[in-house]
């Protein structure tokens, strides 16, 4: 049986060379394989219970993070819940001007962005984009860079977050194998705008996290095509969420570092999140939200630190007896190793 090489590799404590994380590395192999003699643990003959949909941020910035994950619940699924499915990553490439929420800048190649999307759908997990940017305009259609982003993932596998109207029209008439997903930028705030909006030709509406919890979401009948933003890192009723969308849009547009008044909201830990409102528990996905058809869950992340971030993925989806020795693996095999570099 092939494993993952971290579990069961020996601890060779005179070996001191390490290998530096390249692009292939991080992107293509990010869990190495070896031969072993041990036996798989035979399936349990129970039924198993119904998967949750779970959608991860950033896959631009954490593709080696995810696959290893992904890779790990292929290969020892009993550290995990019962329930856990990856089926997209989301985010952007950089330098995008159709991407929106939040401003990403850098440099990629076209062969980087391809076998980033390959390595993620060849493991069943969609990558989703989230060109959401609402000040996009008929001029901005034509960008060589954001078409090529779209016909990099033009397999039918991958996803595509949709604000302006303009921008969505265009996606739906040049890349109809494109799932487009209503996205949480609106700020839809009214059981009547998100029902409308169901009504519409979208796979999914990402329902705005402020109605988290709220008796009056368990009333809307196409509850099984809504997703819910579990651990939304903004505040409840945040009254500048709409003008820093606007901020780092126009940032992007701009190839420009996103200027905006500091959120102390930002820095809060993992931990002060579930202080929020709208912050919904483990217990409450698999209990009542589950009970009443919702399965497809969104965790918040991209601009959360490394710390944050591990903190939401353990929570939501590894055994608490196996997060420490998950978060020791994921530490050491990634995130050291970029300090190397």
């Amino acid at each position: 049986m092939n494993i993952p090489f971290f579990l069961n590799k020996k601890d060779d404590k005179t070996e001191n060379k390490k290998e530096p994380l390249t692009i292939e590395r991080d992107v293509a192999n990010p869990v190495e394989t070896i031969e072993t003699h041990e036996t798989k643990q035979e399936e349990d003959a129970q039924p198993k219970p119904q998967k949750n949909h779970y959608y991860i941020a950033d896959f631009y910035r954490n593709a080696a993070l995810y696959l290893m994950l992904s890779d790990f619940l292929e290969h020892i699924p009993e550290w995990f819940y019962e329930d856990v499915e990856f089926s997209a990553a989301y985010g952007s490439f950089p330098n995008c001007i159709w991407n929106g929420g939040r401003t990403l800048l850098g440099d990629i190649n076209k062969t980087r962005m391809i076998k980033t999307v390959e390595e993620f759908n060849k493991r069943g997990i969609a990558v989703r984009y989230t060109f959401t940017n609402p000040l996009i305009e008929k001029k901005h259609l034509d960008d060589i860079f954001a078409n090529i982003c779209m016909e990099v993932a033009n397999n039918g596998l991958n996803e595509v977050l949709v604000n302006s109207p303009v921008l969505e029209e265009y996606i739906r008439e040049k890349y109809p194998n494109f799932k487009l997903i209503s996205s949480t930028t609106k700020c839809l705030m009214s059981l009547d705008q998100i029902n409308a909006e169901l009504d519409k030709d979208y796979y999914l509406v990402v329902l705005d996290s402020s109605l988290n919890n709220k008796e009056e979401i368990f009333t809307i009948p196409k509850r099984d095509r809504l997703e819910v933003l579990v651990d939304h890192g903004c505040r409840v009723d945040c009254p500048n969420r709409q003008a820093h969308y606007i901020a780092s849009a126009q940032a992007q547009l701009n190839y420009d570092v996103c200027q905006f008044l500091h959120c102390p909201h930002v820095e809060r830990t993992f931990e002060q999140l579930k202080q929020n409102g709208s912050f919904i528990t483990r217990e409450m996905i698999t209990g009542k939200y589950n009970e009443a058809g919702f399965r497809h869950f969104k965790l918040d992340g991209r601009s959360f630190g490394n710390e944050k971030l591990l903190d939401s993925l353990m929570y939501y989806f590894v055994k608490p007896e196996y997060q420490d020795k998950m978060r020791g693996i994921i530490q050491k095999e990634i995130y050291d190793r970029f300090k190397e570099m």
